[in-house]
């Protein structure tokens, strides 16, 4: 396989990974014990993410370890494209909390 194509998996799977990251903060708060309602959909939606998640990990190790540099490289790769989700999943959900947490305000008519 060839170096672009490795890259531009990695690329889609680090997406991946911060897309299961979000979805994570987005569902946090309904996976509270207080907040839980008792049907196991929400066990359902843990289960998927954690599925998502350690799959997704994992797949950006591996194909940043297909990379043609020496381990440490590519080990650096590998973590630094997790940081990268992690930072862009936080940065997306600051931006829906600071929105869902404005006002609207009342129409004049």
């Amino acid at each position: 396989m060839s170096m672009h194509v490795t890259l531009g998996i990695l690329l889609l799977t680090t997406v991946i990974f911060s897309a299961v990251v979000l979805g994570y903060f987005l569902a946090s708060k309904s996976f509270q014990s207080e907040n839980r309602s008792g049907d196991g959909g929400v066990l359902l939606i843990a289960g998927g993410l954690f599925i998502a998640f350690t799959a997704s990990f994992i797949e950006i190790f591996d194909f940043a370890f297909r990379l043609p540099f020496s381990e440490y490289v590519d080990l650096g790769i590998g973590l630094a494209s997790v940081v990268a989700a992690v930072l862009a999943a936080q940065a997306v959900f600051a931006v829906f909390s600071r929105n869902a947490s404005v006002p609207v305000p009342a129409s004049k008519d």
